[in-house]
């Protein structure tokens, strides 16, 4: 049985004991989540895909931890102008432990 979840715009493919990284969702390493968005449930050959057919489906995750990814560097140059600028950032990961999918 697995399940595609919907979680910040990106869409990911999780089963029963699946550890993702998503971005960042509030919560301390420990707490429960809750997917709501569950956008398609496969359960024994049988897809449910529609919007009707997969509400009532739940998706439920335990936060494992908060990390940050690599440091991304933009620099900007406009030739001729003696402009330059240098921005850099690091973006923000949940990790989540999936722990059950209900089905109802």
């Amino acid at each position: 049985m697995y399940a595609v979840i919907q979680a910040g715009g990106t869409q990911y493919k999780v089963s029963e004991g699946d550890v993702i990284t998503v971005n960042r969702l509030k919560g301390n390493p420990g707490d429960s989540i809750e997917f709501a968005q569950v956008v398609m449930l496969e359960n024994n050959g049988q897809l449910r895909v529609k919007q009707i057919e997969v509400k009532g489906i739940k998706v439920t995750g335990k936060i494992v931890g908060q990390t940050q990814g690599k440091k991304i560097r933009v620099f900007r140059y406009t030739r001729r102008k003696n402009t330059m600028k240098t921005k850099g950032s690091r973006a923000k990961y949940t990790t989540v432990s999936i722990e059950k999918i209900i089905s109802a």
